[in-house]
């Protein structure tokens, strides 16, 4: 299982290729909807991670998405956008899996 991060911008994509995550950092909400879609498309690809940004421009295509039961999408913090919570990582993953650590 591979995890796979979908940005608008280009810090998360150089931090989580520190982690050895590949991910993509898109500028059009044409080209973060194809992303998005060729990664959940990617029977590899077990994990979409994706940012703020990614949401507000491709909200219709992450909730068709999170309908689905494969592959598990997770927003990430990218470390610029307000969105007034300083969750940890892990506080991030039991929401999204509903498992406590």
């Amino acid at each position: 299982m591979r995890l796979f991060l979908v940005s608008d911008k280009l810090d998360p994509v150089i931090g989580m290729r520190l982690a050895g995550v590949e991910g993509a950092c898109l500028r059009s909400s044409a080209d973060m909807e194809k992303a998005l879609c060729d990664a959940a498309a990617n029977a590899e690809i077990g994990v979409i991670l994706y940012t703020a940004g990614v949401r507000e421009a491709c909200a219709e295509t992450v909730a068709r998405l999170q309908r689905q039961t494969h592959p598990l999408l997770l927003e990430i913090p990218d470390g610029e956008s307000e969105t007034g919570s300083t969750s940890s990582i892990t506080q991030y993953i039991q929401e999204a899996v509903g498992i406590r650590l």
